[in-house]
């Protein structure tokens, strides 16, 4: 006598998702925030990564998801907003968080023949080249960040950032770190503030005593797609 094959289920897996809880996406109590910037540059979540694209996949896994995305995601209809705090120059700016690829130390430059200016030259990330814009000169800000070396300054990071299939690379004078601030705190820029950075800028909030300006991404990727023409 025969028997068919006993179906079994993926057991569950086991994972410290720290990252919802003390991370990013918790209450930003995690000490590795500092050194790492965000989770997905620390170590455990890439393990849980790993872990999880090993992992069999769960009975009814697929047409739960299918379900789930076939939703409209209420989520982005809160009333906060997750953005990457950083300095330029003397400036505090901010961008939305859904725009940064990836916080990275200084790199060559290298640069394009016959263009200057705005755009520094190409900038290798992981293998793979970027343009690398010096956002100081676009915003008019008397001290450019376009390190010819790494290193220069041990503060300095390089954003790699993104809008749809677009990306850059941004030198910046300090990272401060990833806060998730209340929209109803988002205030006008005031009319002292700089023409060029106005123009970049769609609002302004209270952070450490200090007033930062929330890029708008939109309007930044179009900035320096036009400096390429």
């Amino acid at each position: 006598m025969t028997t068919s094959p006993k179906k079994t289920t993926a057991l569950p897996l086991l994972v410290d998702d720290c990252w919802n809880r003390i991370g990013v996406h918790g209450d930003r109590s995690c000490p590795e925030l500092i050194p790492q910037i965000h989770c997905h540059n620390c170590p455990v979540f890439s393990q849980a990564g790993r872990r999880f694209l090993d992992a069999p996949t769960p009975e009814g896994y697929l047409d739960e998801w299918t379900d789930r995305l076939a939703q409209l995601p209420q989520a982005w209809a809160g009333d906060h907003l997750d953005v990457l705090i950083f300095r330029l120059a003397d400036e505090w700016l901010a961008l939305p968080l859904a725009t940064l690829v990836e916080v990275t130390t200084l790199r060559n430059i290298h640069r394009v023949p016959h263009r200057g200016g705005v755009l520094a030259g190409m900038v290798s990330v992981r293998g793979e080249l970027f343009l690398c814009a010096v956002l100081a000169k676009a915003l008019g800000l008397e001290k450019t960040t376009a390190p010819k070396e790494p290193g220069l300054n041990r503060s300095s990071r390089m954003l790699v950032i993104r809008r749809d299939t677009e990306r850059w690379v941004i030198p910046v004078d300090a990272v401060e770190q990833v806060s998730r601030i209340p929209k109803q705190e988002l205030k006008p820029p005031p009319v002292t503030l700089a023409r060029a950075i106005a123009h970049l800028v769609n609002g302004v909030f209270a952070w450490n005593d200090r007033a930062v300006g929330l890029i708008d991404d939109a309007r930044l990727f179009d900035d320096l797609r036009a400096k390429l023409r």
